[in-house]
Formats: structure tokens, sequence, C-alpha cells
């Protein structure tokens, strides 16, 4: 019982901070009827800040991407596993993620600009978690290229991604 207790509060913890964020500029905005909460997320594709604030590095796609897994998994959704290099110096454009997804780091460095959240940093072996309809950017900022690994659970035939800043090299 003890345990269950600690669990839901980590889980608590967890996801109090991955919360779709609410842009008082969204035109249009959409609401999430997933979540316990009314939230609202921009849907605009031109998007060039997160924060308030440009994103640091140069935009580049992941390098040397090769597939782990790619499968409907028992439930009918799209389970996707690939692991890719982010060089350094690079980011993603900024995007969202209509369904979330899961990073973990193999080596380097990744900053996460996240939309209402301060940026972290996700050293070589750890995990981090990829909000739904939430503005967002990974960046390395280091010197070292960042070897890493994305998980996206989903329903068949929506996209992985939405990039929403113009200038993306697939543009």
């Amino acid at each position: 019982m003890l345990l269950g207790v600690v669990l839901a509060g980590i889980a608590t913890v967890a996801f109090a901070g991955c919360a779709s964020s609410t842009s008082s500029n969204a035109s249009p905005s959409t609401t999430d009827a997933s979540a316990s909460t009314t939230t609202t997320y921009d849907t605009a594709l031109d998007v060039t800040t997160i924060n308030n604030a440009p994103v640091p590095g140069e935009m580049l796609p992941e390098q040397n991407v090769s597939v782990m897994l790619d499968t409907i998994d028992a439930n009918g959704n799209h389970l996707k596993t690939s692991q890719g290099t982010r060089k350094a110096g690079t980011r993603v454009a900024i995007h969202t993620h209509q369904f979330g997804g899961q990073t973990c780091v193999l080596t380097g460095v990744i900053t996460d600009f996240v939309e209402g959240h301060e940026p972290m940093q996700w050293p070589a072996g750890t995990c981090y978690y990829m909000p739904p309809n939430t503005l967002m950017s990974a960046a390395n900022l280091g010197t070292e290229d960042a070897v890493l690994i994305d998980t996206f659970n989903q329903p068949p035939d929506t996209p992985l991604i939405t990039i929403r800043e113009p200038g993306w090299p697939s543009d």
C-alpha cells in the first residue's frame, strides 16, 4: 500500500511539469480534451520562439537515423523507436508531438526547450518526456555529438512530429 502511494506521488510530480502550455497568442487555439484541466496550445505553423526567446543552435535534422522498431502494438497503435545523432551546435526546429513521446540520451548532453518551462539539460544516461501538443525544441549546445533514442506510441497514420518553425531544411 505504501509503495502504491509513493509511486502515485512520483507520477504526480513527474507529469505535473508536462502539461500543455497556455499561450496568450494562440491563433487559433485548440483544447486538449484528454487533460484534467482545460489547456490550450498554439497551432500556428510560424512559431519562432519558445517562452518568448529564440532557441539557440543551427537548425539541422538528426543525422545517422536508424529505425530500431516500427510496428503496430496490441492496442492498434503505431510504436516507433529510432536512434539518431544530434550534431554539436545543432537543434531541431520548434515543433509539437500530438501524442507526446520520449527521448533517451545515450551520449552527450541535450538541452530541452519546452514552452512554459525553463530549459533543462539531459546528460547521457537520462530520458525525458515530450508532452503532447506543447511547443518544444531540443538542442545540442555542447561540443560533443549526442546520440539519442526517440520513442513514440500513437494512432496509426498520425504524424510523429509537426514542425512549426519556418526555415526547417525540409521547407
